[in-house]
């Protein structure tokens, strides 16, 4: 039945048949419920019929759906429309592990212990479930295209406390991975996925299957019976401790393979990290044979038939064995014989290289003495390089031209920073090492520079009318530098800016000097106020070569008395002289005025007084 372009339980729409097998149909489609891509494995109709197939189908693929692993194909739903029995599954983009084998031949030991120890994962994960494959096969693995691998297809598995008994009348699985406790009908459990495990870790690591035959029979009984070729005798490149563990897998009985998936993915685990682990090591195909088929157990006759058929081609079979061993002598010994011819190349173009080695030395000691002599150098240099070369001047050249120019002598001319100058951007202000010093000579000798931004201009502020200590920090503030000068003013306040120099709005570059003119005051006007502080009871002038002592008594003149005798001359201050006990003798006295308002008195007389003697 074609069911593309067909709708299911009214969500799933199908849109594209994507795989064919034994017993059912896969088909690609959208779920319109979830919005998103799933697949759809569809029950063969002629299954359908088979009503104890049927229930197990259903009840199996529910238990399957409780799996939770990142390598197994998760299980949406379960349902049945129209006569067809389907199951719900996350769809995959990818290839299967088979068409992967066939493209490669065999894997490399590591790649398979890989995927080997991924399927363990989805099998420990399903088993602890209490669900069963019994199909395993490459067919039924999903690669991704990150390579991780998902177990798919459990439509046939079997939880587990329904699938521990006998079941003497048919058998399910494909022959060629089929247990031996399968072929013969009896009692599956978790060792049996392990066996089948086994034989797909086989097909990786060989590129081949352990056994075959013409017909699906024959290749069941020989599960049964007979024991594989050891994966090392094809492929010699698999540790011993890889064929162990395969042939622990695939060991006819059940008590003797590995307890557990985990087990199993235990020692895969040990081998990958180290291939010399030791583990606990004890002393031409039909169709049909492809196909997971519901099939009749393996019966004694069938057994007979099958013995006495190997019995009449016995001989084949050890003719065979014969050649083969033969064969494996022979390619032995011409690996051997082409190790030893690689071996003794390898001594002889050591020699050889030996050899031209010491001529070349030999050739540049006698280039070196020859250079020596020519030109006065050490030879030594040529082997030690302490050749000197001196270190150009760089300073207020371009920095790409000093690049360009120097690259072709070994120099590299590195920016170590900028900054703000009147030159023009992009010229060389410094250089390290200084020009002119004697360095090594070698490939790459640096040389680190300082490179100028350009001018890089700021607006100054107006600072008139300001206190002098608030413009001069804002000056340096805005990164300029402060010039204090001096100036009298009648209009402006002492220690307030007059003028400055360059005006408020003008463009200069960083760290520019701004002189400040600031006023000292108006010195007519504290020659007035010096007037006017000569008098007064705190300011008395002393006359020289006379000692004062004020007693209670004494007596101040206004300050308007002029002394006798005495000559006022312009600019001069009348100041007032102290008399003690109220009897002044005047003399010839003159007082100058000095520009700071400051009085100095001088008297020729004397000062007589109570407390006074009169000088000599």
């Amino acid at each position: 039945m074609d069911l593309v372009g067909k709708m299911l339980a009214g969500r799933y729409d199908i849109i594209e048949e994507v795989g064919k097998g034994g017993m059912a149909n896969v088909y690609k489609a959208q779920d319109h419920f979830l919005n998103r891509f799933v697949a759809i494995k569809v029950l063969k109709e002629e299954l359908s019929d088979d009503k104890e197939f049927v229930h197990r189908f259903n009840t199996e693929a529910q238990a399957a759906a409780r799996i939770s692993n990142p390598h197994v194909v998760s299980i949406y739903d379960v349902g049945f429309e129209n006569g067809l029995y389907y199951i719900v599954m996350e769809y995959i983009e990818g290839i299967t592990l088979k068409e992967y084998i066939e493209k490669k031949h065999n894997l490399s030991w590591r790649e398979a212990a890989e995927f080997a120890a991924q399927i363990c994962e989805g099998l420990d994960a399903a088993h602890k479930q209490s669900v069963i494959h019994r199909d395993i096969k490459p067919q039924n693995i999903i690669m991704t295209a990150d390579n991780v691998l998902k177990v798919t297809d459990f439509g046939i598995a079997r939880a587990t406390s329904q699938a521990t008994t006998t079941n003497s009348s048919s058998t399910i699985g494909t022959v060629h991975y089929l247990s031996p406790e399968q072929a013969r009908g009896g009692y599956t459990n978790e060792k049996t996925d392990i066996y089948s495990l086994g034989v797909v870790l086989y097909e990786m690591l060989t590129g081949r299957l352990p056994f075959n035959d013409s017909t699906a029979v024959a290749i069941a009984i020989k599960h049964i019976q007979e024991k594989p070729i050891l994966p090392r005798i094809l492929n010699s490149d698999i540790p011993e401790s890889m064929e162990y563990i395969v042939m622990k897998a695939m060991n006819k009985e059940q008590n003797l393979r590995y307890a557990s998936a985990e087990d199993f993915l235990a020692d895969l685990r040990k081998v990958i990290a180290n291939p010399n682990a030791k583990l606990n090591v004890k002393p031409v195909v039909d169709a049909d044979m492809e196909a997971t088929r519901k099939r009749s157990a393996i019966g004694d006759d069938e057994i007979e038939n099958y013995e006495r058929n190997r019995r009449a081609e016995s001989k084949e079979y050890k003719e065979y064995a014969e050649k083969m061993d033969k064969e494996m002598e022979e390619r032995r010994l011409r690996n051997l014989d082409r190790k030893q011819a690689i071996k003794a190349q390898k001594k002889k173009e050591r020699r050889i290289t030996i050899a031209a080695v010491l001529a070349a030395i030999l050739v540049i000691a006698g280039l070196g003495f020859t250079f020596s002599a020519l030109s006065g150098g050490s030879i030594t240099s040529l082997f030690t390089g302490t050749e000197k070369i001196d270190i150009p001047n760089v300073i207020d050249m371009k920095l790409t031209d000093a690049q360009k120019k120097y690259k072709s002598e070994g120099f590299s001319i590195v920016k170590k920073s900028e900054r703000a100058s009147d030159k023009e951007a992009g010229t060389i202000l410094e250089q390290d090492p200084p020009a002119g010093n004697s360095v090594t000579k070698k490939a790459d000798i640096i040389i680190n520079v300082v490179v100028s931004a350009g001018s890089q201009n700021k607006t100054v502020d107006d600072y008139s009318n300001m206190k002098s200590e608030d413009a001069k920090k804002k000056i340096e503030e805005s990164g300029f530098k402060a010039n204090i000068v001096e100036q009298e003013s009648s209009s402006v306040e002492k220690g307030f800016v007059i003028s400055q120099m360059p005006v408020s709005g003008t463009s200069v570059s960083e760290g520019a000097l701004i002189t400040l003119y600031v006023s000292t005051g108006d010195a007519k006007k504290d020659n007035d106020e010096s007037k006017e502080n000569t008098s007064g009871d705190d300011k008395v002038s002393k006359p020289s070569g006379a000692t004062s002592n004020n007693s209670s008594n004494n007596t101040t003149s206004n300050s308007n008395n002029t002394s006798s005798n005495g000559a006022s001359n312009a600019g001069t201050d009348n100041g007032s002289s102290q008399t003690n006990s109220g009897n002044t003798n005047s003399g010839n006295g003159t007082s100058n005025e000095v520009g700071s308002g400051t009085s100095d008195s001088t008297s020729s007389g004397e000062t007589s007084g109570d407390s006074l003697k009169p000088s000599n």
